[in-house]
């Protein structure tokens, strides 16, 4: 019984406040309309019936009334406040209201969304499908602003849905790397880590870029770290002479079946022995096999024909050493750096333990590390190469059938890409690497950095992302070219304008006393139409560290908060340091020695077979056997040059009449 007055006495308080207070306040704060009353009414008829109905709470009737007040409540607050805007969840200057529905959400239909973050106007989540994703995405700002968290985001539900990443990463932040083998680690995919490192082989895998595709294919990715020379005729054509050679020797090496590094056609391009050796191969190759003459050795021999030339006095013909440097003195430089040093440690091998299209169609996890600060010509070069077999690997996942081809798609992620990225080598895959299942990415700082690898190079990236996540620009240019891609919208002024007017004369003729007043007032409404940005150059200056700009498809806008991930101390001691791992290669043939050279030299003794002892029994070896000539380059070279200098001295000297010290 004590309940039920209880009950009594709420109710009572309820109607009486409704009545006294709240109704009136609420009519008077709010605009009610026709609706709104309609709500009112239902409340107060439930609340009526509920109390008339209290002797018997558990019964029908009850039950109804209840039924009818909290209906009616519910109307009445969805109408009283449906004309207020959403309140903010999160601290924003820009003022811009994000779009109304989200991209995508997780479903069954669409297993591959990817969360991008959260509105600050409204709190949604905004999810892109992996479709839309496989357009193409940039993430533009300055450094520190969120854009490597942004891409991390990316990449972690890209590891959880068990596909395949590429970060080639240009700035070398440790922490990165460190971050990338914990998600994956943390996610159980710590064996399809794969970490290139040219600057640190203790903590690279094997990274041969040139042992896989066609020689048209190395020959082209080699090539890719020269600058364009289609405005200079000359230097086009020792381009063109330079991979035409390429291409000839590539394919009597593939004809042999031998594999070969970056050092190995260092010395191919440069040492007229060892192309006579290579010669010599092919010749008791002819003189094993009479039947493997093809289009590759006959290419080689009218290539090797070409950079003879008859000695001056003996008359002897050889190998012209000048002709060589002059053909491939700049491919020969940059293949002689990738092949020595710390840097060499890594490419020197004839068993890669990285193969980007390989990795690409079974959703390995690959990270890159250029030392773009430190080395920066040899960190850029490396980029372009990395940059060319990405191109190889994508045409050839395009020549696999549909089913074959990565799913969900692969992510590329390319930080900084202004400072190792090639128009050439980008331009293509921007777009056609959809048709791939790639997901390709870009992040940079400034417009101008991006436009000095090309004037065509930034309208390809603008024009081949689907997907914009700007984050506070760094300079007022970028600043302007972010609010002309965000568009501009139509805004309509209203203006109203008042005038009174007060006037008073006497009537002289009339010999009037009383003066006359008039009283004038006039109203002027006008309306103008003018356009503007859709988010203006001073509100974009206003982004916040961790807020972003997304614009989806060139017409949806959303204001978002970046999630940052992160792992706690204690999470990061417990999933250790960084582990390479090893993989067992598929093919591991026995180590060939240098001395195994000579056999392949000589025809095949009678009683023995000669098939598989050409193909596939390993590399060139040149760096090995030409080790001693390595060693003495250097030394030459700089003997070579301090007698020039010397030279060089003594005939200044004696041109300007003084002796030479002695």
């Amino acid at each position: 019984m004590h309940m039920q007055e209880m009950m009594e006495n709420d109710q009572a308080k309820l109607r009486d406040w409704i009545r006294a207070e709240g109704l009136g306040g609420l009519l008077a704060q709010y605009p009610v309309g026709l609706k709104s009353l309609r709500a009112l009414g239902t409340m107060g008829l439930g609340l009526a019936l509920s109390g008339a109905g209290a002797l018997e709470p558990a019964g029908v009737f009850s039950a109804m009334s209840l039924a009818l007040s909290a209906w009616g409540a519910s109307g009445s607050a969805k109408h009283f406040f449906e004309h207020l805007k959403w309140p903010a969840f999160l601290n924003s200057e820009l003022g811009l209201q994000s779009a109304q529905a989200p991209v995508g959400c997780p479903s069954a239909s669409n297993p591959h969304a990817y969360l991008m973050g959260y509105t600050v106007d409204k709190g949604q989540a905004i999810h892109l499908s992996g479709e839309h994703l496989s357009r193409h995405f940039m993430v533009g700002g300055m450094t520190g602003v969120g854009k490597t968290v942004s891409a991390t985001l990316l990449m972690a539900q890209q590891m959880s849905k068990g596909g395949g990443v590429l970060w080639v990463d240009g700035k070398l932040d440790p922490d990165n790397m460190e971050m990338f083998f914990h998600l994956a680690k943390w996610l159980g995919r710590e064996s399809d880590v794969r970490i290139i490192h040219p600057s640190n082989p203790a903590l690279s895998n094997s990274y041969n870029f040139i042992a896989q595709g066609s020689p048209d294919q190395v020959a082209s990715r080699i090539l890719s770290t020269i600058p364009s020379t289609q405005t200079n005729a000359g230097s086009d054509y020792y381009k063109q002479a330079a991979n035409q050679g390429l291409i000839c020797v590539l394919g009597v090496i593939e004809c042999l079946g031998l594999s070969y590094n970056c050092m190995d056609l260092a010395i191919l391009l440069t040492h007229p022995k060892a192309l006579l050796e290579l010669d010599d191969m092919v010749n008791a190759h002819l003189q094993a096999r009479p039947q493997a003459h093809s289009p590759a050795i006959a290419a080689f021999k009218l290539f090797l024909e070409s950079c003879k030339s008859a000695h001056a006095l003996s008359g002897k013909v050889h190998l012209d050493t000048r002709k060589l440097r002059d053909l491939f003195g700049g491919v020969a430089g940059r293949l002689f750096v990738y092949g020595s040093g710390s840097c060499g440690e890594v490419t020197n091998s004839y068993h890669s333990e990285v193969d980007l299209f390989e990795g690409m169609r079974e959703g390995q996890l690959i990270y890159c590390a250029l030392p773009t600060m430190g080395q920066h010509l040899s960190a850029q070069n490396f980029g372009k190469i990395l940059l060319g077999d990405l191109r190889s690997a994508v045409a050839k996942l395009q020549a696999l059938p549909k089913a074959c081809r990565p799913d969900p798609p692969f992510l590329i992620w390319l930080d900084e890409v202004a400072s190792y990225g090639s128009a050439s080598a980008l331009a293509t895959p921007f777009q056609q690497a959809r048709s791939a299942h790639i997901a390709l990415g870009v992040g940079f700082q400034e417009h101008a950095s991006v436009q000095e690898l090309g004037p065509s190079f930034l309208s390809t990236i603008l024009g081949n992302t689907y997907n914009k996540l700007l984050f506070k620009p760094s300079d007022p240019q970028t600043t302007k070219a972010w609010a002309e891609m965000m568009g501009r919208q139509r805004v309509f002024e209203r203006t109203v304008s008042e005038q009174q007017t007060r006037s008073k004369a006497f009537d002289f003729l009339g010999l009037g006393l009383n003066a006359k007043v008039t009283h004038a007032q006039s109203e002027t409404h006008a309306r103008r139409e003018r356009e503007e940005y859709r988010l203006s150059v001073e509100r974009l200056a206003r982004l916040d560290v961790g807020q972003a700009v997304l614009l989806h498809g060139a017409t949806q806008l959303f204001d978002l908060r970046i999630p940052k991930l992160s792992f706690l101390p204690q999470m990061k001691q417990e999933l250790g340091g960084v582990v390479i791992q090893r993989p067992v290669s598929k093919l591991k043939p026995a180590r060939v020695d240098v001395e195994s050279l000579k056999i392949r030299r000589t025809a095949p003794q009678a009683g023995q077979q000669s098939e598989g002892q050409w193909v596939g029994n390993g590399g060139l070896y040149f760096y090995k056997k030409y080790e001693r000539f390595l060693t003495e380059l250097a030394p030459l070279a700089r003997s070579l040059a301090s007698t020039q200098e010397e030279t060089r001295r003594t005939k200044f000297q004696k041109l300007g009449g003084l002796s030479p010290l002695s």
